[in-house]
């Protein structure tokens, strides 16, 4: 049925008002002028004015410039809020208190956004290793994932530091890595214009309480990993670090761990204190190594084309949801922990091992050094990570 004029002129003005409201949006959001935007986007100050208050007909050339300085797809500016996604797709991670919190964050996000925006817990058996995942999230398939950083290092190298123990000898140490301009230019914003936006404003999502081995014979020293079969994810970087240590790298899938525990197919497995009692590791291997390292820091990452079409008011939501469950996270694996040690000793006869450091520092100190040399290791990352550590290691060797 054709329109008649009226109709086509209404439908017109009303695209005009919607699109004018998402400028105004936009930029209010971004916390630019009127002067600052028309100066960025070759209009005049009374040319924006008009478009914001939906009175002009834009150009393809102006729709695709505004949508450039906000960072947005040109569709972004003719949809309405009822038309935005209401849902992202996320995952839990293992059993137990990360579960939990993780759950605890999708709730929060619901109430932060007013319902307008959802995010959908889905089991790692439905989309696979946390390495399928990563493709996952830069093509689409979901739209969030938590996990350890080191994951992005098959896009950007530099996040390959956060794979290796010992990499930051304090929390401080990591914040300021974390908060440097060489974090931002060399491993954030590559991985962005690779199709991943990390959302960790205050980068406060930590993984339990410390670095341990689990194994079904005591492990005391480096030496003592000599033969023995390390459970490793499947990268050549990790693999070849157990080798340096002295041990036989065996991957395996995270979903399949305990069955590889449980048949003797690994004799080791590097993980997290709070996983033990969760996953019941101890009832196939009872003797924990803690080799005292910092927990790691969760990263929070969501499709970026998914995030660029959500509102500012949405994205805040997101954010700000991020920040506080980065805060529930951490406590809530801290105190589930220090519940389930006791658990883990009388339920599964778990013997912890205080160990020396110093031979482990060396030996990993040592393995770092390799994987420098065969290029494993992105050099200037690790020159990154040395220089945010300042004062600290000068300190450190003048005493």
């Amino acid at each position: 049925m054709e329109r008649r004029p009226e109709q086509t002129d209404d439908l017109e003005k009303h695209i005009q008002r919607r699109v004018g409201a998402r400028v105004r949006e936009l930029r209010q959001a971004a916390r630019m002028t009127t002067p600052v935007l028309a100066g960025q986007a070759g209009l005049s100050q009374g040319q924006l004015s008009k478009i914001e208050n939906g009175k002009a007909t834009l150009s393809v050339k102006t729709l695709a410039r505004l949508c450039r300085i906000f960072d947005r797809p040109v569709g972004y500016l003719f949809q309405s809020l009822d038309e935005m996604p209401r849902v992202l797709g996320t995952l839990t991670t293992v059993k137990g208190p990360e579960n939990e919190a993780i759950r605890w964050f999708a709730d929060e996000v619901r109430k932060l956004a007013g319902g307008h925006l959802q995010l959908i817990p889905l089991r790692p058996s439905q989309i696979g290793s946390a390495t399928a995942q990563v493709d996952q999230l830069q093509k689409g398939l979901i739209d969030l994932f938590v996990e350890e950083p080191f994951y992005y290092g098959k896009f950007v190298s530099g996040f390959k530091v956060f794979s290796l123990p010992y990499a930051f000898n304090s929390e401080d140490h990591r914040q300021a890595f974390l908060g440097s301009r060489f974090f931002k230019q060399q491993l954030y914003e590559p991985l962005c214009r690779a199709g991943i936006r990390l959302i960790n404003r205050q980068w406060n999502w930590l993984r339990g309480l410390e670095w341990v081995l689990a194994s079904n014979r005591p492990v005391v020293a480096p030496r003592d990993l000599r033969g023995l079969r390390v459970r490793v994810v499947e990268n050549q970087l990790t693999q070849r670090f157990w080798q340096a240590l002295g041990a036989r790298p065996v991957a395996v899938a995270w979903s399949e761990v305990g069955a590889a525990l449980r048949s003797g197919d690994i004799d080791v497995l590097p993980t997290h204190k709070a996983h033990l009692y969760p996953l019941e590791f101890c009832r196939h291997v009872r003797y924990i190594s803690l080799l005292g390292d910092l927990p790691p820091v969760l990263s929070v990452a969501v499709n970026k084309a998914k995030y660029r079409i959500l509102s500012p008011e949405i994205q805040n939501a997101l954010l700000e949801a991020c920040d506080r469950a980065g805060v529930f996270f951490s406590r809530h694996v801290r105190q589930s922990e220090i519940k389930n040690e006791p658990l883990n000793i009388r339920r599964y006869k778990a013997a912890y091992l205080k160990v020396s450091l110093d031979p482990w520092l060396e030996a990993v100190d040592r393995a770092r050094r390799d994987l420098l040399a065969e290029g494993l290791l992105d050099s200037d990352t690790a020159a990154a990570v040395d220089a945010a550590a300042g004062p600290v290691i000068g300190d450190a060797q003048a005493s």
